[in-house]
């Protein structure tokens, strides 16, 4: 038990002692525990079950040697049988409620009966029955039979007052041990209350996180498509304001080839006509002086740049349309598989030899789409992964399957891969990384646009020198 003990209710004095040395040395022992358990009574403190096993443990070796003390003693000054009987008594019941305690449910609520206990005995035992012994004791060796010294204690009357002031202490240490003893349940209770509280916060908090996650991201992608509409809606105004001069060029080009060619015929005939006659030589000189064999090389050369030149204008009008399209008006159910075959197929020109495609389809239900605007994003994508791989062997891998109510489609490939600040531009229009005249930068930006208009999502992985993948997820069933 611990040492120091600051309440000691109990103080060793005569009124304790019964003459008797050896009982008296287990008498005072027993007051000290008693003293030990008020003071743990008092602080609330809880005995563990170790603490417990200790003090039954010394309860136990009190009784082997003071009770065989006890009696030894009773039988050998040849006490009355009466009081020999009930004071066994009194000792049997002793060690049966020690070995009674030790199988206690609850040790660490073990104080209050213990102290009560010990209390017990030390108020009604030793203050009352062991006194009697000794009252016997002396009167035997004072002369009196063991009858006459047992009809003579039996007469005896302790003092009432002292007796109540004993019990009333007991009571009053043994109710302050059980309200310590509540007060820490309800401690523990709290403690667990706080700790159910906090998780829950914990868990609105990682709620809330992932809300404002999810708005965050909601609210770049909304960002996203406003911007997307806007340089739509641009690109629309372009396309249209090039578009008419576009035709006006190549209405006018195609007329002035046809004016040119029938020039370089008058010549020929000119040079018909000339031949032989007067003027033949002035002719000859005005006709070398305008180079007009180069002319005549070099004229269909330039019309047919123009003519290419004209197309790739012609080209970009047509992606800057395709890319301010209003999106998937008209859709029809199509098989997945059947829309990723095509794409694949489609997109074959651009793969150079020894790049693979591999295919890997779940099973898959039809779904509702714009097979042709969705087939050009799904090309979009095949084609960059082309392109990533350059002029390299490789492999581009093309998954698809069913993840709740949506269909996940991954176009990946092991080529070049983007670092951040590329993969954070990706889907931006007119942005490249190719060569001047090799990309326009509106396949990527008009695949996004195309997937976010059938109400899905575009999003991007990748690491340099190991390549990227591109996850399409789009719903299985349109929104309402």
């Amino acid at each position: 038990m611990s040492g120091g003990a600051r309440i000691a209710p109990f103080q060793w004095a005569d009124y304790f002692e019964t003459g008797f040395g050896e009982v008296d040395a287990q008498h005072h022992k027993l007051v000290d525990l008693v003293n030990a358990l008020a003071q743990r009574a008092a602080t609330g403190s809880e005995i563990q079950p170790a603490e417990l096993s200790h003090v039954l443990d010394g309860l136990g070796s009190y009784a082997l040697h003071h009770f065989t003390a006890e009696e030894a003693l009773m039988v050998r000054v040849g006490l009355d049988e009466r009081h020999l009987r009930s004071h066994r008594q009194s000792h049997a019941d002793f060690v049966a409620q020690v070995e009674e305690m030790r199988h206690t449910a609850d040790p660490t609520r073990a104080v209050p009966v213990l102290y009560r206990f010990v209390s017990s005995w030390l108020t009604f035992h030793i203050l009352d029955t062991d006194q009697n012994m000794a009252r016997q004791l002396r009167a035997v060796a004072a002369g009196s039979t063991p009858a006459e010294a047992f009809e003579a204690a039996a007469g005896y009357s302790s003092d009432p007052g002292n007796t109540a002031l004993i019990a009333a202490v007991r009571n009053l240490l043994g109710l302050v041990a059980e309200r310590n003893s509540e007060l820490a349940r309800i401690n523990v209770s709290l403690e667990q209350r706080v700790a159910e509280r906090t998780a829950e916060l914990t868990t609105a908090n990682q709620t809330l996180r992932h809300t404002l996650d999810s708005l965050q991201e909601t609210r770049d992608r909304l960002l996203e498509a406003d911007k997307l509409a806007a340089v739509g809606q641009l690109a629309a105004g372009v396309a249209h304001e090039i578009n008419t001069p576009l035709g006006y060029v190549a209405s006018n080009l195609g007329t002035l080839r046809e004016y040119a060619e029938r020039l370089l015929a008058l010549v020929d005939t000119a040079d018909r006509l000339a031949a032989g006659g007067r003027n033949a030589d002035a002719w000859t000189a005005a006709r070398d002086g305008t180079d007009l064999d180069f002319i005549r090389e070099d004229l269909p050369t330039l019309v047919a740049e123009s003519n290419r030149g004209l197309g790739q204008v012609s080209d970009i009008v047509h992606a800057l349309q395709d890319f301010a399209s209003a999106g998937p008006t008209e859709t029809r159910q199509i098989a997945p598989a059947q829309m990723l075959n095509e794409a694949i197929q489609a997109t074959a020109g651009t793969r150079q030899p020894g790049q693979e495609v591999v295919r890997s389809y779940a099973t898959l239900p039809e779904m509702a789409v714009n097979p042709t605007l969705l087939g050009e994003a799904l090309k979009a994508l095949l084609d960059n992964a082309a392109k990533a791989l350059g002029s390299d062997q490789g492999t581009i891998v093309v998954r698809a399957w069913r993840q709740d109510e949506s269909l996940v489609v991954e176009v990946e490939d092991d080529g070049c891969g983007m670092d951040e600040a590329t993969r954070g531009r990706i889907f931006e229009p007119f942005f490249t990384t190719r060569p001047v005249g090799q990309g326009r930068g509106l396949g990527l930006s008009s695949a996004y646009r195309i997937v976010h208009r059938h109400g899905g999502r575009l999003d991007v992985s990748s690491t340099p020198g190991k390549g990227s993948c591109f996850r399409v997820v789009l719903p299985l069933s349109p929104s309402p």
